[in-house]
């Protein structure tokens, strides 16, 4: 059987007409009848359903997504599932039964109904009423006790099946493992498999028991944890750092921008969702902590003896968020509303809050024995056609404990250019402004948009004394190294060429978006570490991962709706709005309270 049939592509590019042919148990599908094939559909282990929402759509689960497919009329959608389920149970009656693939597919579902199971009694109890109370909570105890046997069932089953490995032939081809283990070495695989699989109980031992330890201290984090189709496919470890991310990306992955970017033209693209594909795992909260890998540029600039070093190193710092957008194309995550992120390491700490969705406001904080860093950052995002310009007022306000110097900064814009032709790439445009209020020095840095690949990335400035006499210029690349008055001031740390499978993220930005017990123990549930959208996409779920991200940003649009008609606002917890007499503008000043306060929080963000 062939024909036309509308496909869901994703939600900007929506139900697209595709040319469907189904042969055997694949269901091939193309653009046009002798087009090039788009891709195939593997129906033996498909499952193949109707729509309860839409009479004519036609759902076909994979194992590891959703197609959804939609016809013309009633009879021929009729005729397609008719066509689908004969074909499929063609190919299942002629095909040896993977029992191995469907026993683990019945003890996923048995886990996954548990926890649903458990959900759904939780949420009943929370809202019975006293004289249902009891009725209920027997309920949760007969389920517990029906868990718990079948619990050890399942887990008998799983002994049972891994000693199947070194069984007979007889038994263990009935299991159709395609051969994997040669037969010269059942024995030792055999030791291994159990091993493994020792480890993976112990594993899950303990991310239960790590678990049942946060259940009453913070049960919002622990219902984001157990009950997420993200968390639930992640083991949480001990391991302090880590050397990379679960999944390699390809550096070269290509999306179609056009169908996108055209519904943007002349938008505020900060009230316009993004793909998933269109970002990198982490949140523009996080993005500040990681231009703390050059921690040391930063504390000399609260050192220095010379007052004119001072400052040159405070604007060698401020270009580190540009080597960010040098190598990975991608864009942050925008944070939502309430959404908080902490970095503490024995010499300085790191503490943002969103405190603003519309205009977009981050506010942050960091602080070593040195020195004081706030941050209010806030972003108009324009598309004209051909590239993206964010521009960023404000100021942002260093403060020397040794010295009591106080001096502000201001942000160059950020462009996005050649989103549609050549090779795209970010670039910081224009003048920013160093002021130091205490000595009346300043600092002038221009950042010209680059003509040829020579001038890319070229670092330009001047810092003048309170008389307006030059006293230090810098030079250099900031992708490279800058000089002050042609003395090496700092270099660019070494990149490892495996990064570029990981967003080119250096080991300092790799620790930024890491969990295991101890962080998860730590941080609030309002954390971006939280974000199961960034996990997924880290871990390679990216159909997941877009699903969790218009999740996420449903209910975040949920919120919203919900506080408009209580006549509501969001007040932000750890900081607060002053007017800053050097900008002329708000800013967001820090309370002081984010360590006391963090396990305080009642929100439910992700």
């Amino acid at each position: 059987m062939e024909g036309y049939l509308l496909k869901w592509v994703n939600p900007f590019q929506r139900w697209q007409k595709r040319y469907f042919i189904l042969n055997d148990n694949i269901l091939t599908y193309c653009d046009q009848p002798g087009g090039r094939s788009k891709g195939q559909i593997h129906l033996k282990v498909a499952g193949i359903n109707e729509s309860k929402d839409d009479t004519l759509r036609i759902i076909i689960n994979t194992g590891t997504g959703q197609i959804l497919l939609k016809a013309a009329n009633i009879d021929e959608k009729n005729k397609w599932l008719i066509a689908l389920k004969k074909n499929q149970e063609y190919c299942q009656r002629h095909q040896v039964f993977n029992y191995g693939q469907r026993i683990q597919e019945l003890l996923t579902d048995i886990w996954s109904n548990f926890a649903l199971f458990d959900e759904q009694l939780t949420y009943l109890q929370e809202k019975a009423t006293l004289s249902m109370y009891k009725e209920i909570s027997n309920i949760i105890d007969i389920g517990q006790y029906l868990k718990n046997g079948i619990t050890l069932c399942c887990t008998l089953i799983e002994e049972e099946k891994i000693k199947l490995y070194g069984e007979s032939d007889t038994i263990y081809e009935s299991f159709d493992f395609e051969n994997e283990i040669p037969l010269n070495t059942q024995t030792s695989n055999y030791t291994i498999r159990q091993e493994e699989y020792k480890q993976n109980q112990l594993e899950n031992m303990n991310s239960h028991q790590f678990l049942e330890t946060i259940k009453l201290l913070n049960p919002i984090k622990y219902n984001n944890i157990k009950y997420n189709r993200v968390y639930s496919r992640l083991s949480i470890t001990n391991e302090a750092t880590r050397k990379c991310l679960p999944y390699k990306q390809d550096p070269d992955e290509k999306f179609a921008f056009w169908p996108f970017l055209k519904e943007c033209i002349g938008k505020d693209l900060t009230r316009i969702p993004m793909p998933l594909l269109f970002h990198q795992p982490l949140s523009a909260l996080q993005f500040f902590a990681a231009s703390f890998e050059y921690y040391d540029t930063l504390k000399q600039a609260a050192k220095a003896e010379d007052p004119y070093k001072r400052m040159a190193y405070l604007i060698v710092f401020s270009l580190v968020r540009c080597i960010l957008g040098i190598d990975c194309q991608k864009k942050f995550f925008n944070p939502v509303l309430g959404e908080t992120y902490e970095y503490f390491t024995p010499e300085y700490k790191v503490i943002s809050e969103q405190v603003c969705h519309h205009p977009p406001i981050t506010a942050v904080h960091c602080e070593s024995e040195d020195f004081i860093l706030s941050i209010t950052m806030e972003a108009t995002v324009g598309f004209s056609g051909t590239s993206i310009k964010a521009k960023l007022p404000g100021l942002v306000h260093f403060r020397n404990k040794k010295t009591n110097e106080h001096m502000t900064y201001s942000f160059p814009s950020i462009a996005v250019k050649n989103l549609l032709f050549g090779k795209m790439y970010f670039e910081q445009v224009g003048e920013a402004i160093y002021t130091n209020h205490t000595t009346g020095d300043v600092g002038i840095l221009t950042l010209k948009e680059r003509t040829s690949e020579k001038d890319a990335h070229q670092v330009k400035a001047i810092i003048k004394d309170r008389n307006g006499n030059i006293r230090c210029q810098l030079s250099g690349y900031f992708n490279k190294e800058i000089y002050a008055n042609n003395e090496l001031i700092w270099k660019r740390n070494y990149v490892d060429p495996e990064s570029r499978w990981y967003y080119f993220y250096s080991h300092h930005i790799l620790q930024l978006n890491h969990i295991n017990e101890e962080i998860l123990r730590n941080i609030p549930q309002t954390d971006s570490r939280m974000r199961s959208d960034m996990r997924a996409l880290e871990c390679g779920f990216k159909d997941l991962g877009q699903e969790e991200k218009v999740r996420i940003e449903e209910k975040q649009r949920e919120r919203r709706k919900i506080m408009e008609e209580k006549k509501q606002q969001h007040i932000p917890r750890f900081f607060k709005e002053e007017y800053d007499s050097f900008s002329k503008r708000n800013q967001w000043v820090y309370l002081y309270n984010y360590e006391k306060e963090k396990h305080l929080i009642d929100l439910d963000l992700f």
